[in-house]
């Protein structure tokens, strides 16, 4: 499997070097709000102040400065129509506005003490988005002369000239910084962050493709940030599924090699079981007294042979599920592994329906009473009772999900052979068991979607659980 392309509009950098300029043409935006306002409050203190200069320096205590037209001229060079000087109850005309009475010209009212950043945002917007040529009568006092007020008029649409012009220069200010600041941070991060990724990114797909092959795992830098601590992480990964890939391949040839062996040699016990055959029935008492021990000696070769071919052959995919009546394979159980001084109980319904791989599920099945057959009675052990123990099989049914439980009445599970019971060869507590019957049972569990778990175990017996999730019809 092979990494797709990636497609450069959602690439990594693409998205990078977008998300940077969006995110600082949003802070220019958020910066530039309120310095719209400020230029407006700034362009109408200005006014003011020009305003008091040239009316002192017309009206002045020591006489005229300057002269009407020169006063003039300067009022029209600041953009102010109209100037009123109110100095205690004395109000003063310095500027008379030019104002048709009979017209439609709006004038707007702007006190300077209401200084709410609310309202100053909201006008200084309000002016930017404006039309027409609509008058703004001002009312402040002048940072020179607190104790007067001046009330001046000028254009609407001279402030929203220079209103727009300052927003202009600000947004064009604002891209540069963004661009620059785009490409700055776009490239630290594509060396920081974007480079060093994709380089995993690329190590990772040719890992996939050829697990197998040691110089493809990743060298790690000696970066001491999480990106390092990735690297790191990823190297002894490749490397431990390399380890393990190769010994898949050893144990793949070792367990076909195993596959051939034990059939070679399970017809080869087959061969000598027919001669033990013979053996005990021999007149020489020496001959009859070691033919048993030795049928017994092969069939547990022979069981051995048996187990080791069909162990690690259990898949889910491999399972030929039907419907069948769970009560009828016990009953074949319980008659495969009868014996005589051992009672078998089969308390499943007869009703109960399950959807299962039945030779499967028997050879499972078989297995744990086997196993529960030999715990209570030992074929070694001669024994003279009727009766000395039983199997039992019964189920819990929940939802759609049959749990089978196989009980014993047999001395239990030694606590030291508990925690390798499912272990192949590894789990058993016979002498010359190979350990694969719980290990095959829990297998075929598995491959049904369930699993095998000791329910319990103690002096009065031992009993399994096996799981079947939506196995009921």
């Amino acid at each position: 499997m092979t990494a797709r392309p990636t497609i450069p509009s959602r690439s990594l950098t693409t998205r990078l070097l977008f998300l940077t300029v969006l995110f600082v043409l949003l802070a220019e935006v958020v910066v530039m709000i309120p310095s719209v306002s400020k230029r407006r409050v700034d362009w109408l203190n200005a006014r003011i102040e020009t305003a008091y200069l040239v009316s002192v320096a017309l009206e002045g205590p020591r006489g005229r400065m300057i002269t009407e037209d020169d006063a003039k001229m300067l009022f029209e060079t600041a953009g102010i129509r109209g100037v009123t000087s109110k100095r205690g109850d004395v109000r003063v005309l310095i500027l008379a506005p030019e104002i048709d009475p009979h017209g439609s010209q709006k004038i707007l009212r702007v006190d300077m003490s209401n200084m709410m950043p609310t309202s100053l945002i909201a006008n200084a917007w309000g002016a930017i988005f404006s039309d027409g040529e609509s008058l703004i009568q001002v009312t402040a006092r002048p940072m020179e002369a607190s104790e007067e007020i001046l009330d001046i008029v000028v254009s609407q649409a001279d402030l929203r000239a220079d209103l727009r012009i300052y927003a202009r220069n600000i947004l064009f200010l604002s891209l540069i910084i963004s661009t620059m600041t785009a490409a700055l941070l776009f490239y630290a991060f594509n060396r920081m962050i974007v480079h060093p990724v994709q380089r995993l990114t690329r190590n990772m797909a040719a890992f996939e493709s050829d697990p197998d092959r040691a110089t493809l795992i990743h060298v790690p830098s000696e970066r001491n940030d999480e990106i390092g601590a990735a690297e790191r992480s990823l190297a002894m990964m490749q490397q431990r599924i390399n380890e393990l890939l190769g010994e898949r391949r050893r144990l793949a040839a070792l367990g076909a090699g195993i596959s051939k062996i034990s059939h070679d040699l399970r017809n080869i016990l087959a061969s000598a079981q027919l001669m033990s055959d013979r053996l005990a029935k021999s007149e020489d008492p020496a001959v009859r007294k070691l033919s048993p021990r030795l049928i017994s000696a092969l069939d547990r070769a022979i069981a051995l042979s048996r187990d080791t071919l069909s162990f690690g052959g259990m898949e889910a995919s491999k399972l030929d599920r039907a419907p069948f009546v769970l009560r009828d394979l016990i009953d074949e159980v319980l008659e495969d592994t009868a014996s005589t001084y051992i009672a078998g109980r089969n308390e499943i319904p007869g009703e109960l329906t399950i959807n299962a791989d039945r030779a499967q599920l028997y050879r499972c099945l078989f297995n744990l009473a086997r196993n529960a057959v030999e715990a209570i009675a030992p074929p070694e052990q001669h024994v003279t009772d009727a009766a000395i123990g039983a199997v039992s099989f019964r189920t819990a049914v929940n939802d759609g999900d049959v749990a089978i439980h196989v009980a014993d009445s047999g001395p239990g599970i030694a606590d030291h052979a508990r925690a390798d019971l499912f272990e192949p060869f590894k789990g058993s507590q016979k002498p010359g068991g190979s350990g694969l019957g719980l290990a095959i049972a829990a297998e075929i569990a598995r491959a049904h979607g369930g699993d095998l778990t000791l329910a319990k175990s103690d002096a009065e017996g031992t009993e399994f659980e096996i799981s079947l999730p939506g196995a009921v019809v």
